[in-house]
Parts: structure tokens; C-alpha cells; sequence
């Protein structure tokens, strides 16, 4: 699977995601171009700024759902 397959899937399973879970857990290093590609694909991905223990704020991904195309 690809890192954008990866990550959705992580994300569809309820859990979130931060750019250190995801170099850690899927060797991405661009976890909001990822997220840009979901979101291009279709998919609501929201985005919350959260405090890491080290005192930074990062932001913290988590799937909505994905959007319904009108014809």
C-alpha cells in the first residue's frame, strides 16, 4: 500500500494523526501533502492544533467522512 493508502486507512480506523505518528508509523515526512491529496480525492479530513509534550503545537489530522458528489 501507498502512504496516502496508509494513512487513510489509519484514519478511517478512528484514530488521528500527527506529522511524528506518521514519520514513525508510515516514514512520511509530508503527512499534510498527504492530507492534500485526500482532500483532493474527496475526502474531509479535519485538522486541530494540539500541544505535544515538548511544548510545540502541531497539528493533529482526523477523518470526517468523505464528500458526496452531486451530479
Amino acid at each position: 500500500m501507498s502512504q496516502t493508502a496508509n494513512i487513510l486507512a489509519h484514519l478511517q480506523a478512528g484514530k488521528t494523526l500527527t506529522p511524528a505518528e506518521a514519520y514513525e508509523k508510515f516514514n512520511c515526512l509530508a503527512l499534510h501533502s498527504r492530507i492534500a491529496e485526500l482532500r483532493d480525492w474527496g475526502f474531509k479530513i479535519d485538522c486541530q492544533l494540539v500541544t505535544v509534550p515538548s511544548g510545540k503545537r502541531v497539528g493533529c489530522y482526523r477523518w470526517i467522512g468523505q464528500l458526496r458528489l452531486v451530479a
